[in-house]
């Protein structure tokens, strides 16, 4: 067995987090660090993976989701919440897009060897893809809130 893939313990820490903590938990529960660290037998903060592993354990069997509550833990979200918790994560994603744009532009080409060139022109065009259609959304999101305020919609 190789030893950089031997498991920790008897069982995958996910798993411990999981089966202690989330399996049972409803919606409104708080995970705390405190908690956390009880059950890894560990610093939570050390390896933060073993509960985002949970949390997509937690989504795919019980159709739930975790939220951070800063300095306290995780809550396990309404289902109410979730469309709200998803647009976070799109708005994350559209910042992350702008300066993955940016990068792309202050780039000094002349410092490029061929492949890297490539490579770069590749991705450029397709962040150039995604950005636009990032910008199609915002205006059509525009467009049908003026719909709904006039009735039209």
């Amino acid at each position: 067995m190789n030893p950089i893939f031997a498991p920790k313990g008897a069982k995958p820490e996910w798993l411990m987090v999981y089966d202690e903590l989330l399996s049972s938990a409803d919606y409104g529960d708080v995970v705390t660090y405190a908690r956390l660290e009880e059950v890894l037998g560990r610093p939570f903060a050390s390896n933060r993976g073993p509960l985002y592993r949970a949390r997509d354990h937690l989504g795919d069997i019980r159709k739930r989701w975790l939220e951070a509550v800063p300095n306290v833990g995780y809550r396990i979200v309404d289902a109410e919440e979730h469309v709200r918790v998803a647009a976070t994560h799109k708005l994350k994603g559209r910042r992350q897009y702008g300066r993955m744009l940016k990068v792309m532009q202050v780039t000094d080409l002349t410092q490029l060897g061929p492949d890297a060139l490539a490579t770069w022109d590749e991705q450029q065009k397709i962040g150039f893809t995604l950005w636009g259609v990032i910008a199609h959304e915002s205006r059509i999101r525009r467009i049908e809130a003026i719909l709904r305020k006039e009735g039209l919609l």
